[in-house]
């Protein structure tokens, strides 16, 4: 068993979930030589109790653990906490790498990897997260009617009021959305069983270029399709749509 560790460093925080103790002590003393809060767990009540002390920035997070594996884990982060996730996994865990992203993760990398390589990651990765967090602050407080839809729609029981930046459930339960949540619903309710790309999806919302590496309309995605999970018992109602990107598998209507 691992102890938790951390060390003093910069602001951005990292958090190393690998039961390997050599590989976990070995990164962290890397990251923590550039510049990096560091913090590590070897199974998922580690980490936990990690997460009581402090909210990483990113979370390094091997896939075969004992008791909770990564996937539970990644899972678990995804529904919980804002930040970015980077999965380790080996070169021959093809169905792993593709499973881990469609949960939330944000990127991974393959076993064995060179640190500057994961080093560049992390912080594309932290690029990344800052850019959205910004273009989030700045609808958030413009509040402008072409940043935040206003408009009433019903769908799959639900009832999106961009205008009070809620969701309505079938039973009356009601979840608070980000601007990004409220924007990306926003287009797939006005075009059900219509698939939109990420493209199209990153310009919308966003404002910007889609890169493939780019894991941020995934992410995006996967947090919404949790709180329509949670008010419906329906996973499915965001659906992928290999090799475009998404659509909404119900019918909707304005209101």
């Amino acid at each position: 068993m691992s102890e938790i560790e951390s060390s003093s460093g910069s602001s951005d925080g990292i958090l190393i979930v690998e039961d390997d103790q050599l590989a976990r002590e070995a990164l962290q003393s890397f990251l923590t030589d550039e510049g990096f809060n560091v913090q590590t767990a070897g199974n998922g009540d580690e980490m936990r109790s990690c997460l009581k002390s402090s909210i990483p920035s990113v979370v390094l997070m091997d896939l075969r653990l004992p008791g909770e594996d990564g996937f539970e884990l990644t899972r678990y982060l995804r529904d919980s906490f804002d930040l970015g996730i980077i999965i380790l996994t080996t070169k021959t865990e093809l169905v792993d790498r593709v499973v881990g992203l469609e949960i939330g993760a944000d990127d991974y990398i393959t076993k064995p990897y060179q640190p500057r390589e994961l080093l560049a990651r992390i912080r594309s990765l932290l690029r990344r997260l800052e850019t959205n967090a910004a273009m989030e602050s700045a609808a958030t407080s413009t509040k402008k009617s072409t940043d935040i839809p206003v408009d009433l729609f019903k769908f799959a029981g639900c009832t999106l009021d961009g205008e009070r930046r809620k969701l309505n459930g079938p039973n009356g339960e009601l979840v608070d959305l980000t601007s990004g949540e409220i924007k990306l619903l926003s287009i797939l309710v006005q075009n059900p069983y219509v698939a939109i790309s990420r493209a199209n999806l990153m310009q919308d919302i966003y404002d910007r270029e889609w890169n493939p590496l780019d894991r941020s309309i995934d992410v995006l995605v996967t947090k919404l399709r949790r709180k329509l999970e949670k008010l419906t018992g329906n996973a499915s109602l965001i659906r992928s749509v290999r090799g475009v990107g998404y659509e909404l598998a119900a019918a909707a209507e304005k209101q």
